[in-house]
């Protein structure tokens, strides 16, 4: 658990799958979803733009279209004001003053932002960024098989290349144009745009996946999920799965 002091404010933070309860969790990775593909800051205003431009220039029209609905989606969040990425930080917020969080619906998250209108945005930024890296350091600890993704190093290192012939660009006064389009093109298309509307909503899917898999628990192991931490959480799954290759069924469905 980590405190803070925001103005006059005590505020208590979950930091750690060891006490951060997976409710919370889920719904933190739910705004994250969001954010990831919507945005809601003039920087994923930029980023938008320039994946349109891509998409109409490769005519990918279905791409093309699922991104004009999240760039509509991104302008009405800003013109609100409405910061999903912050919000998300919210729901990691234990207690303000000695006094626990439990309601967690989005009216009161963005009530609970108040907290910080004095501060800085850089302030919140960073607050977020390094307790997102703490939680997703211990998980790839924890459980390497299920949150060290190659796709992610994969993109890194895409990106690392695409800096170094931009370096090369401006060092040594040489075009590396074509090269620095195809890296673009690969990191677009290595995340295509979700829908975030309908019946076939990203957020829809992700509910239903994480409840699926409370029930699965729920079943295999005879445990509340709802009560549980990340750490129990996973840890049971973990268990589960070992228990089914002992016993020759595969992994759990």
């Amino acid at each position: 658990m980590k405190t803070i002091n925001v103005g006059r404010n005590k505020l208590e933070i979950y930091d750690s799958i060891e006490e951060l309860p997976i409710r919370r969790f889920h719904k933190f990775n739910k705004y994250l979803l969001v954010d990831a593909g919507i945005g809601s800051d003039i920087n994923d205003i930029n980023d938008h733009i320039f994946k349109l431009s891509h998409y109409i220039d490769v005519g990918d029209v279905l791409n093309a279209k699922k991104l004009l609905s999240n760039f509509r989606q991104s302008l009405f969040l800003i013109t609100e004001e409405n910061n999903i990425k912050h919000l998300s930080f919210m729901v990691l917020i234990k207690s303000i003053n000695g006094k626990e969080v439990h309601d967690l619906s989005d009216e009161n998250l963005k009530k609970m932002l108040s907290f910080f209108a004095l501060e800085p945005k850089s302030f919140l930024d960073k607050l977020f960024e390094m307790v997102k890296k703490k939680l997703n350091d211990e998980l790839k600890l924890y459980f390497p098989n299920n949150f060290d993704d190659a796709s992610i190093k994969e993109y890194y290192q895409k990106l690392k290349s695409r800096v170094l012939l931009q370096l090369q660009s401006i060092t040594q006064q040489k075009s590396n144009a074509e090269a620095i389009e195809k890296i673009d093109a690969f990191l677009i298309n290595l995340a295509k745009p979700l829908t975030f509307s309908g019946k076939d909503s990203a957020e829809i899917k992700f509910e239903k996946q994480f409840e699926e898999m409370c029930l699965h628990l729920k079943k295999e192991a005879a445990v509340e999920p709802s009560e549980m931490t990340v750490l129990q959480f996973y840890n049971a799954f973990e268990f589960i799965k070992k228990q089914s290759k002992k016993n020759g069924n595969g992994k759990p469905n």
